[in-house]
């Protein structure tokens, strides 16, 4: 509901707090900071009023801005305390020394938002003490005040309610093609929706999961048919030779392959095996991380639709499709945007929420073999008991610290009591439930366990150890590490937070030396001229140094001239003056 709060009148004394607003210049709601300054004009003892922005640190004499801006009091902040933010609520965010109006599209706790700006769209994360109320001054000169006016943004809210498949600050997979034909699906996120012709389009940004800084990256539009949501996560303990799957590769996206070998690592539960991949687009033979492949997967008619190998199949059928329904699985979690994190969070909250494959619909199209439809069956049966187990253990955070874990294993090892008494536990206190260790022998489940407690202990040393120059795939795996742990009930989040920091802080360095090494090819390239120039200085100095010499000699010349014309004349006047 509209409210009309009383304002005092503007004051346009020196010392004045104010804000002002450029007419026709497309950003009317931007509003700067500015104050009133008064200085001695030349040939005057009346002080003009200035206007200092406070974003340039330039002043401006105020008649000259009164017809080009407008200019209102700093809004009262009693009455921007009185107004909660929440999802929907139209704000002002301070950005770049400036108030920009947006609207709140996702609440992170209850002090960091994420905002989506207008002009240009962004949607940028703010703590609350950066934000404020929507607030419209109105001023009719006899008095003043101030217009909450709606609050919330009813379109967007509107929009939300009937469930968009993106909405923005989504993160999506975007459809690329590069130069060899090849479909890639670059990670992107939903800057903003509209509609045109009757159907939704949107602008989107690519936002690359390492390496690269997505700030400087175009916006695109796209229709719907260029976007997918990001696949549900699933854990493939081994994946099959032969077998489709999809890799990110270098930045570029997500591009399809086939599994031509695998490599068992040191810890395999932790997925340190490598898989030589056959790129489908180039025919090349590239090795990866098993952690950095996912199975491929087809986004149809809002299904995600697993192609699996012929080997996997059994009989009949070459194509057979696993079918999962979208709505099945959580929506996407969306990763707070640039400034303050990276994309990786992202598969650090899928994996959370989902450790197990989910089930497997195979077509027998021949209607033949029937002992493989009943193993297919006890192999489904077997697999829900152990997602129930699995779910069991995924209650929601409050409950679990009133709940004390079910293990799926005794603890008979005495080295469990040196592993609580270690200082790392009692900073970073664990619970896991190992609950994936179903699929283990129970006899090997404990010695599993305590492998991943010194793991993980093991793994913050190493975060510790990093260096400034470390590669970025030593970041990735030390993620990926962690992100396998916590789908044993480890908590990581203070672990991949600063890797992410690190990481960031990695990229710009990485920019850094880039700029280090264009500014070292330039000073070269200058000290080359300056050599150049110095050469042309010496061999001009040589030839001036022979000049020198031949004007010696030609001065020489001269002089010896000049006697002999001295001599000539004593001579004329003497043979002139000579008695008869």
């Amino acid at each position: 509901m509209e409210r009309q709060i009383p304002s005092e009148s503007l004051s346009l004394s020196e010392g004045c707090e104010i804000e002002i607003s450029y007419k026709n210049n497309g950003n009317e709601s931007v509003w700067y900071k500015a104050i009133i300054e008064a200085k001695p004009p030349k040939n005057s003892t009346f002080k003009e009023l200035y206007v200092r922005l406070l974003k340039e640190d330039v002043s401006t004499p105020l008649n000259e801005l009164r017809n080009k801006v407008l200019i209102r009091p700093i809004p009262p902040k009693n009455v921007q305390a009185c107004i909660d933010l929440e999802i929907g609520s139209i704000v002002d965010a301070d950005y770049k020394d400036a108030w920009w109006a947006g609207f709140v599209v996702k609440v992170i706790d209850d002090d960091k938002f994420w905002v989506c700006l207008d002009s240009p769209p962004d949607i940028i994360q703010f703590d609350r003490n950066h934000l404020r109320p929507h607030l419209q001054w109105v001023d009719e000169k006899i008095f003043s005040w101030w217009i909450t006016g709606s609050t919330r943004n009813s379109e967007f809210l509107k929009r939300l309610a009937e469930e968009p498949m993106f909405s923005p600050g989504t993160m999506v997979e975007l459809c690329s093609k590069r130069d060899e034909g090849e479909v890639v699906w670059v990670p992107a996120m939903v800057f903003k929706e509209f509609k045109e012709n009757d159907e939704y389009r949107y602008i989107v940004k690519d936002r690359p999961l390492i390496g690269r800084s997505y700030k400087s990256r175009p916006y695109k539009t796209v229709d719907l048919r260029s976007l997918r949501p990001i696949p549900p996560f699933i854990r493939v303990k081994e994946y099959q030779l032969e077998e489709d799957i999809e890799v990110y590769h270098d930045g570029i996206g997500w591009r399809q392959g086939r599994v031509m070998e695998t490599r068992g690592g040191v810890m395999e539960s932790l997925s340190q095996r490598w898989c030589t991949l056959l790129i489908e687009a180039t025919k090349e033979q590239i090795t990866f991380k098993q952690s950095d492949l996912r199975p491929l997967r087809v986004w149809e008619d809002g299904l995600w639709k697993t192609r699996e190998s012929s080997l996997t199949q059994g009989s009949g059928d070459k194509t057979g499709d696993s079918v999962m329904n979208a709505n099945e699985s959580d929506p996407p979690v969306t990763p707070p945007p640039g400034i303050t994190t990276t994309p990786l969070k992202q598969i650090e909250a899928e994996s959370q929420r989902t450790t197990f494959p989910k089930k497997t619909l195979t077509r027998n199209q021949n209607g033949s073999g029937n002992d493989s439809t009943r193993e297919n069956e006890n192999s489904n049966r077997k697999r829900k008991r152990e997602e129930n187990l699995c779910s069991g253990s995924s209650v929601d955070e409050n409950k679990v610290k009133d709940t004390t874990t079910v293990l799926l294993f005794e603890k008979k090892l005495p080295i469990w009591k040196i592993l609580e008494s270690m200082q790392v536990f009692k900073t970073i206190p664990q619970s896991p439930h190992f609950s994936p260790l179903a699929e283990i022998r129970e006899d090997s489940r404990e010695m599993l366990a305590v492998g991943m407690m010194l793991t993980f202990s093991c793994l913050l040393e190493q975060v510790k150890a990093l260096q400034h120059d470390e590669t970025i795939s030593s970041f990735i795996s030390l993620s990926n590490s962690f992100t396998e742990l916590e789908t044993h009930g480890f908590n990581v989040q203070v672990a991949q937070l600063r890797i992410n920091k690190l990481l960031t802080l990695r990229g710009m360095q990485s920019k850094k030396l880039d700029e280090l090494k264009g500014a070292k090819k330039v000073t070269a390239e200058k000290e080359s001229v300056k050599a150049e120039n110095e050469r042309k200085i010496l061999e001009l100095q040589r030839l001036n140094e022979e000049m020198d010499k031949e004007i010696a000699q030609s001065m020489s010349c001269e002089a010896k001239i000049v006697q002999q014309l001295d001599d000539m004349k004593l001579e004329f006047h003497a043979t002139a003056s000579a008695p008869w």
